[in-house]
C-alpha cells in the first residue's frame, strides 16, 4: 500500500509559524523601495486576499500593468527574495528539541484516526486489502521551508517507522519539494496561460517559464515534478493537509481526480475557524462544500465525479499533526 501526503502552508501555520499570506504581506509592504513598479505593486496587492494561491492569481492579474520580461523579473524576483528572507526568520523560531517524533510518525502512518468514527471504519475497511503488505509513505510538500525535514531530523529516506505483528513494514520513503526551497529553485506562479491576464505574454516562452509553475519545473529539468506525478498515480491513499485547493495548482488536483477513478481514496484536512462546537452539524456542510470545490478543480465528467464522491473524506478541524511539538 502506498500513502501519499500533499502538504501545504497550513502545516507550518499549525506549528505556530506566521506564514499566512497576510503575515507576509504586512512585512512586504513595510520594506521601502525606490522602484515605482514595486511601489505600485504594493499599493495594488489586496489585503482582502486570504491564501497564497490568491497572491499567485493576483500576480497573474497584475501582468496587465507589466510590459516586458524585465518588469516581470523585477516583480517576481523581489517578492521571491523578500519571501525567502521572511520564511527563514520564521523557521528559526521553532525549537526542534521539543519534537515528539513518535506522534508525528503515528499521524503519517494512520491519518484516518483523526477523522469521525464512521470515516475511520470505512478507510480501515479499504486498507484491509493491504493488511499483510508493506506500506510505503511519501510526502510532497508545496512549501519552501525545510520544517518537515527538521522535524524528522533529516531522517527521511527509506526510514522504517514500524514493523507490524505480521512482520510487514511501514516505511517513509522521502519528501519531495514540488515548488523548491527557500534558497533553491523557488517557484511561485500560476497554473496555466488563462491565469496570465496580459495576452501579449502568452507566446513569450521566457515569461511562461517564469510565471507558470509546470513550465518552470520543466525548464529546470530536475524531474521532481515527474516523480510527483508518478507518486500520485501509484498512491492508494492521498492525504491533503494545509492546502486551500487553490486554482494555481489545478494541474495536481486534476491528476488526483483521475487517480481516484482507480484503487485510491483521499482525505482532505481543513480548518474552519467559524464553526461553533455547539452546532457541530455545520461541519457536514463544510465537508460537502470542500468536496464540491475539489471536484470542480478536476476535469472529470459529472458521471465520474459522482462515482468518486464517496472516495473523498474531509476532515474539518481535526487534531491532525497537533502536538508534534511538546510545548
Amino acid at each position: 500500500m502506498k500513502i501519499l501526503f500533499i502538504i501545504g502552508n497550513g502545516f507550518d501555520i499549525n506549528l505556530g509559524m506566521k506564514t499566512r499570506y497576510l503575515d507576509f504581506l504586512e512585512n512586504y509592504k513595510s520594506i521601502d523601495t525606490e522602484s515605482e513598479l514595486l511601489n505600485k505593486l504594493k499599493n495594488t496587492i489586496s489585503t482582502k486576499l486570504k491564501d497564497w494561491s490568491d497572491l499567485e492569481l493576483a500576480l497573474g492579474q497584475y501582468t496587465e500593468h507589466l510590459n516586458s520580461l524585465d518588469e516581470v523579473d523585477e516583480v517576481v524576483n523581489d517578492i521571491g527574495e523578500k519571501l525567502s528572507n521572511y520564511l527563514l526568520n520564521e523557521e528559526k523560531k521553532i525549537d526542534y528539541n521539543k519534537v515528539n517524533g513518535q506522534k508525528l510518525h503515528d499521524y503519517l502512518m494512520y491519518p484516518e484516526n483523526t477523522l469521525p468514527r464512521a470515516d475511520i471504519n470505512n478507510i480501515n475497511d479499504f486498507k484491509e486489502k493491504w493488511i499483510n503488505h508493506h506500506w510505503y509513505i511519501n510526502i510532497i510538500t508545496l512549501n519552501y521551508t525545510r520544517v518537515l525535514e527538521n522535524l524528522l531530523q533529516d531522517d527521511i529516506e527509506n526510514v522504517i517507522l514500524k514493523v507490524r505483528e505480521n512482520k510487514a513494514q511501514i516505511t517513509l520513503q522521502g519528501i519531495e519539494h514540488l515548488h523548491g526551497y527557500v534558497k533553491n529553485r523557488m517557484i511561485m506562479g500560476v497554473n496555466d496561460k488563462s491565469q496570465i491576464i496580459n495576452p501579449s505574454f502568452h507566446d513569450n516562452q521566457d515569461i511562461l517559464e517564469t510565471l507558470i509553475k509546470s513550465q518552470c519545473n520543466k525548464a529546470q529539468k530536475h524531474t521532481i515534478d515527474d516523480l510527483c506525478v508518478q507518486q500520485i498515480n501509484e498512491a492508494n491513499l492521498i492525504c491533503i493537509f494545509g492546502s486551500s485547493i487553490g486554482e494555481t495548482d489545478n494541474m495536481w488536483w486534476e491528476i488526483i481526480g483521475e487517480r481516484l477513478k482507480k484503487d485510491c481514496q483521499t482525505i482532505i484536512f481543513t480548518k474552519c475557524e467559524d464553526i461553533d462546537p455547539r452546532i457541530s452539524y455545520v461541519k457536514a456542510r463544510k465537508e460537502r462544500a470542500l468536496k464540491r470545490l475539489f471536484l470542480t478543480r478536476t476535469k472529470l465528467s459529472e458521471e465520474d465525479k459522482l462515482s468518486i464522491e464517496d472516495k473523498i473524506y474531509v476532515g474539518v478541524n481535526t487534531k491532525m499533526f497537533e502536538g508534534i511539538l511538546d510545548i
